[in-house]
């Protein structure tokens, strides 16, 4: 394991802690809860009739190899649903995966593909 990835590693273990807080990933009748870094990303794309629009809204940071459901580690795909969990497991905001312009709704935040960074949209 190189310095870079063990770096990585300790990253991924104590940001969540910092910055974040318990999600619930679903898809279909598959779910999994997680802990996840809160961030936000902003995409400008221009629509049909040459508007530009703007777009925003909340980001979640998880480890790549968190992301299980039926025992396969899986990608984010659009229309995925996360919810927002209080300590007490009480759901308090729900997000689509998503992002504007058919781009894709999630990226890796690093080289070793550690972190992913999914993008959404609050629904409920």
């Amino acid at each position: 394991m190189t310095l870079m990835q063990r770096g990585m590693e300790m990253l991924v273990s104590q940001l969540p802690d910092a910055a974040g807080g318990t999600i619930h990933y679903c898809r279909n009748t598959d779910s999994v809860s997680l802990t996840a870094t809160f961030g936000r990303s902003e995409f400008s794309v221009e629509d049909t009739n040459g508007v530009r629009v703007e777009y925003s809204d909340r980001d979640f940071i998880v480890s790549a190899a968190s992301l299980i459901l039926s025992d396969a580690v899986i990608t984010p795909q659009r229309g995925d649903v996360i919810d927002v969990r209080s300590a007490v497991g009480e759901v308090l905001h729900v997000y689509e995966v998503l992002a504007p312009g058919g781009m894709q709704p999630y990226r890796y935040c690093d080289p070793e593909r550690t972190m992913l960074r999914i993008h959404t949209k609050r629904v409920g």
